[in-house]
């Protein structure tokens, strides 16, 4: 009767090491291409079956004994305004990736896109990643749209932060905006606010996909309620724009990502929270005490990594043909800012 195939008679047929052998079936790409196409074609010749969940199994066991290092992640971002400038956000992303890649093995190294060093540009950047041998990588948040279509995805495993690429689609883990929002309005109603204003720089909700507007328009209309106050959305949120529109719609709540529109009505004489509550969207960017929604920045690095690690052991690399999307909903932060329950 004859043996199973294993991967020690694979690499004796193929005249190879079980080493190579074993890392061609995990589609590492420090295997040459063309040796990996013979490898794979030989196992499917002999009927072999890689089973990846064994492998992470076995791999857990070693781990038990002493820390295996499985290799390194990138963590890519872009330089806005050929500045590689590090955001709050994005630092706490790093800071959970950081954690949960070690916890499983890997490593993380931050690369940024742009035409000036320390970036590199989109094609180079794929070439370096390959190089090193690099074959799974987060894309954190971009501020502004971009375009990945010249970077070579087909060898690495990568997951987005946001839908903020025009090409290609990949696999997205992001916070539950448009939840968030509806949730958080829920409990402010609850708290007796009924004329409740949102504020928004426009490029905020734009990458966004306008979740944030679209939630909030929706819950009003779902709850039969009428605001009466059109939300303030605007290329740059000024001081200027801001207290006329205040002084007219007379909001009793204003939702937003600016602080800094607490100091403009302190500067009139209107009291936080007595007369006018305020509600932060992503209280990274708070600038004091205040109440608002932690979109969970660790908790979604940590995420984006755990998609990355399952891709590599199902040996899911390049452009996914059904991009996937998973959401994490915001936690409600209790501030000075709003009233108490």
């Amino acid at each position: 009767m004859a043996k199973n195939p294993t991967i020690r008679s694979l690499a004796r047929g193929l005249r190879l090491s079980v080493a190579t052998v074993s890392e061609a079936l995990r589609d590492n790409p420090r295997v040459k291409p063309t040796t990996r196409a013979r490898v794979r074609a030989a196992a499917e010749k002999a009927g072999y079956w890689h089973n990846p969940l064994l492998s992470a199994a076995l791999s857990a066991v070693r781990r038990a004994c002493h820390q295996e290092y499985r290799g390194t992640l990138a963590l890519v971002d872009t330089d806005e305004d050929n500045r590689a400038q590090y955001f709050v956000f994005h630092r706490e992303i790093a800071a959970g990736a950081e954690a949960r890649a070690r916890a499983l093995g890997f490593s993380t190294e931050l690369f940024w896109i742009g035409t000036r060093a320390p970036a590199l540009p989109v094609a180079r950047l794929a070439r370096v990643l390959q190089a090193r041998g690099i074959p799974g990588a987060v894309l954190l948040p971009f501020n502004t749209a971009q375009d990945l279509s010249a970077f070579d995805f087909s060898q690495i495993a990568a997951v987005q932060m946001d839908h903020s690429l025009v090409e290609p689609r990949l696999h997205t883990v992001l916070p539950d905006h448009y939840v968030s929002m509806l949730h958080a309005l829920e409990r402010l109603t609850q708290r007796g606010y009924q004329r409740i204003g949102l504020c928004l720089e426009h490029r905020k909700d734009a990458r966004l996909k306008s979740k944030w507007s679209a939630a909030f328009l929706a819950f009003f209309r779902s709850y039969a309620r009428d605001t009466g106050i059109p939300a303030l959305i605007e290329p740059e949120l000024t001081r200027e724009q801001f207290l006329p529109w205040y002084r007219h719609y007379r909001p009793d709540l204003i939702v937003g990502h600016q602080q800094a529109m607490v100091d403009w009505l302190q500067g009139i004489k209107v009291r936080v929270p007595d007369q006018v509550g305020f509600f932060n969207l992503n209280m990274t960017e708070s600038t004091g005490p205040c109440a608002g929604l932690d979109l969970g920045p660790r908790r979604l690095g940590a995420a984006a990594v755990e998609s990355v690690v399952a891709m590599l052991h199902r040996h899911e690399r390049g452009v996914p043909e059904f991009p996937k999307t998973i959401t994490l909903e915001a936690v409600w932060i209790e501030g000075p800012t709003v009233r108490a329950s």
